[in-house]
């Protein structure tokens, strides 16, 4: 049936509708920038995954049950098609979706990840979170402190994982994200996502300084996506949308009206 997922939604309800998945350990908060400039010709849906954001948590964590999740949230807001958007985890659930479901989409963008399998390296950044005890700690910088005691002088990580971060009523801190049920599912977040041929529009995008897409991956996707677009951005690793959010806008905006 699917979790509820929260959404923050931008934009007019007689526009078409961009649904937005963030990546592993994001949140609709990363995309609030992006969607408020999307929204001016589309109504935006900017989602928390399952054990992400303001979502709720649950025991299980797999891309068959986030595509039931998006599946609800389409149906529960009456949406008949959707442009969907995703970033790395959320990139395998839109790739996903749209093989389960190509009758609900209308176009795909998929943001630094390919439907294969990757090894799991994620191990270390789940270990430092997870020595955080952000509950028991006094101040957001006793955890960033932590955190970089774990994961050294990382410029883009841990800033990243520090907006995952929020104060609780009793005091103290939690994370946003489901730190032990993400850490126990790793090896379904990495595996690979079958995909057949598909004529639906589709854009992948990638940052050069990332390893997730190769030129080899490029290859395979053009005998799976008839339709296939693809975007290079120079000096952009794997959070390309944060990192040139500018270029980022204008690839996928390019696309989107074509």
């Amino acid at each position: 049936m699917g979790v509820e997922l929260f959404s923050r939604i931008l934009g007019s309800e007689n526009d078409s509708d961009l649904i937005i998945l963030h990546g592993l350990l994001g949140s609709a908060d990363n995309w609030q920038t992006l969607g408020k400039r999307y929204a001016e010709d589309f109504r935006v849906h900017i989602v928390d995954a399952r054990n992400h954001g303001r979502s709720p948590n649950d025991s299980e964590h797999s891309y068959d049950l986030m595509v039931g999740d998006l599946l609800k949230y389409i149906d529960d807001n009456g949406i008949e098609k959707a442009t969907l958007l995703g970033h790395s985890m959320g990139g395998k659930t839109v790739m996903h979706f749209a093989e389960k479901h190509p009758e609900r989409v209308e176009k795909l963008i998929v943001a630094d990840i390919a439907p294969k399998g990757y090894k799991a390296h994620h191990g270390p950044i789940f270990k430092a979170l997870l020595v955080t005890e952000p509950s028991n700690a006094t101040s957001r910088e006793a955890i960033e402190n932590v955190l970089r005691e774990n994961l050294g002088d990382e410029k883009v990580l841990i800033p990243f994982l520090m907006k995952g971060l929020y104060r609780i009523k009793e005091g103290g801190y939690a994370w946003r994200f489901n730190v032990p049920v993400l850490f126990d599912t790793l090896e379904s977040i990495t595996q690979n996502i079958d995909v057949t041929m598909s004529t639906l529009p589709a854009l992948f995008i990638r940052g050069l300084n990332s390893s997730y897409v190769s030129d080899e991956d490029l290859d395979k996707l053009e005998d799976v996506y008839i339709q296939l677009q693809t975007v290079d951005l120079e000096d952009a690793g794997h959070w390309l949308h944060a990192e040139k959010p500018e270029e980022f806008f204008e690839a996928t905006s390019d696309f989107l009206a074509s």
